[in-house]
């Protein structure tokens, strides 16, 4: 065997510039694969920078007039909202967009910084940020201009504050590190309820890295991480947030069933290769403990099991990005425990065998993982139809300040419209107020009916989504109405879960009716 030559200045440059332009080029194909994912927006990335929007020209979160975001937001209304609506203004939508490419970008890398240390070896945090940043999960937040990313984001940046922090020679600098780590999972609670869940694990990392200088450690992440979620959520209505947070988080009633092995399966289908990585860790030469692995191991799974007691779907397919966070640096170095393996025998014993087991963790790779992974991706997408755009413009001819329109998305048709027809003028089937007579929920579809009939909306567009079933009542009411009400745009589109139908009706005596077609 040959011997090991000690590392040069030069070496160590090289090194470095070869793992940079690595992590560049990981990037770079993250970007092409989360790319690939069109569609026009989703009604949560609407809500949000329309909520962003609404903020910022009101001059500000506590401004009187502005609805009750915080009551049913699962984040604070006051922090991602406002970097959707800038970076919209910006961009656009994919503007939008672009924000969370950015941040899963970081958690890339913060995945790398994360297993580099632990293990103290580049090549896994090289194979960690790789294999993270080829996940389903991990491509589809890319691409989704919502919260998540910016959660996901933080919490990576906390694990590996810790891993960094750890390695320092001052204790001081390593208690600084955890605080940063402990202020980063705090943000995340505030700007995603969800990450609550994963301050504990932050906490208990910490520790698992040093027991023996345990309560300095849980202190410094655990007293940054309370004095952060309290100064940020002084900055929005702390009463408004509480309830928002009980309501979509802490006693949420989940909207969609679904049994616990489903659910879990489905996670497995999401995360489960690489959690199948990173178990070998447990048992594989290492520089950190049992312990260490186990926490991240055992964390990865809160998710999953929380979406399992739910019994909900939902969101899974986002939630489950966390869960890769803590994996991926434990599956890296998996993965480069067996690059070095297979090349040693090629140098040293059987460059034949070495060959056959690359080739078949190729393979395996490609056709198990990658390739799923991006079919996955997509079918995320195609839950969405990718014709809101041109069923929304379609309104423009009758689009004015005294317009009002029923739909079942309004927040989507003001991130459309709203120069020309105010958030007020929307109505939704959750609340609506008719000349004191008031609807609260779907199951109360009369006064939206009372109202088609006295021709008060300009215009009605339904899409038979979630509320298929009000959509059809009010489609009912709409062709007793004719002519008052006619039919002017009908755009169907297959989803993933099913045909459906943009329909789009207008009042005929409106000005720009007989434009709408």
């Amino acid at each position: 065997m040959h011997s090991k030559l000690p590392a040069t200045d030069a070496h160590i440059g090289l090194r470095r510039t070869a793992t940079a332009v690595t992590l560049g080029v990981i990037a770079t194909v993250q970007w092409s694969l989360s790319h690939a994912l069109q569609t026009d927006v989703f009604v949560d990335e609407a809500t949000y920078a329309v909520a962003g929007r609404m903020i910022h020209e009101a001059g500000g979160v506590g401004s009187a007039g502005l609805p009750a975001f915080a009551t049913y937001f699962s984040g604070a209304p006051h922090l991602y909202p406002w970097l959707a609506a800038a970076a919209n203004r910006a961009g656009g939508l994919e503007g939008a967009r672009l924000t969370s490419f950015v941040c899963m970008v970081i958690a890339m890398l913060a995945v790398y910084v994360t297993s580099r240390q632990l293990f103290r070896d580049r090549l896994s945090g090289v194979c960690a940020a790789a294999i993270f940043a080829i996940q389903a999960p991990v491509l589809f937040l890319a691409r989704f201009a919502t919260f998540d990313a910016p959660a996901v984001a933080l919490l990576a940046v906390a694990i590996a504050a810790c891993a960094f922090g750890t390695n320092r020679e001052r204790h001081a600098a390593t208690l600084a590190w955890l605080t940063v780590a402990g202020a980063c999972i705090g943000v995340a609670s505030v700007v995603k309820y969800a990450s609550l869940l994963y301050v504990p694990a932050v906490g208990l990392f910490a520790v698992a890295l040093e027991p023996r200088r345990w309560l300095t450690r849980s202190l410094a992440v655990g007293i940054s991480a309370v004095v952060v979620i309290v100064f940020l959520v002084s900055l929005g209505n702390a009463r408004e947030i509480a309830t928002g947070f009980l309501t979509t988080t802490l006693t949420r009633v989940a909207p969609s069933g679904g049994r616990a092995d489903d659910i879990l399966a489905f996670a497995a289908q999401l995360g489960g290769v690489v959690g199948l990585l990173a178990i070998p860790t447990l048992v594989a030469p290492r520089p950190v403990s049992r312990w260490v692995v186990a926490t991240l191991l055992l964390f990865a799974l809160a998710a999953p099991l929380n979406h399992a007691r739910l019994h909900e779907f939902v969101s899974l397919h986002k939630h489950v990005a966390f869960s890769l966070v803590l994996l991926a640096p434990l599956a890296g170095r998996a993965v480069a425990i067996s690059a070095r393996w297979m090349h040693f025998q090629f140098e040293e014993r059987s460059a034949a065998l070495a060959l056959a087991a690359a080739s078949v963790s190729l393979v395996l790779l490609v056709r198990g993982n990658l390739i799923p992974s991006i079919n996955v991706a997509h079918r995320l997408f195609t839950y969405w139809p990718n014709l809101t755009r041109r069923a929304y413009l379609a309104l423009r001819p009758v689009a004015s300040p005294e317009s009002r329109v029923l739909s079942e998305e309004p927040d989507i048709g003001f991130y459309y419209l709203g120069d020309k027809i105010s958030y007020a003028h929307w109505t939704h089937p959750y609340f609506f107020d008719y000349n004191g007579a008031v609807a609260k929920g779907v199951s109360d579809d009369s006064i939206p009916r009372r109202a088609i009939r006295d021709g008060y909306f300009t215009a009605v567009v339904l899409r038979y989504g979630p509320q298929r079933a009000w959509a059809h009542r009010i489609e009912e009411e709409l062709l007793r109405s004719q002519p008052r009400y006619r039919l002017a745009v009908r755009l169907p589109f297959q989803l993933a879960d099913g045909p459906s139908v943009y329909e789009v009706w207008v009042r005929s005596d409106a000005v720009g009716s007989d434009v709408v077609r």
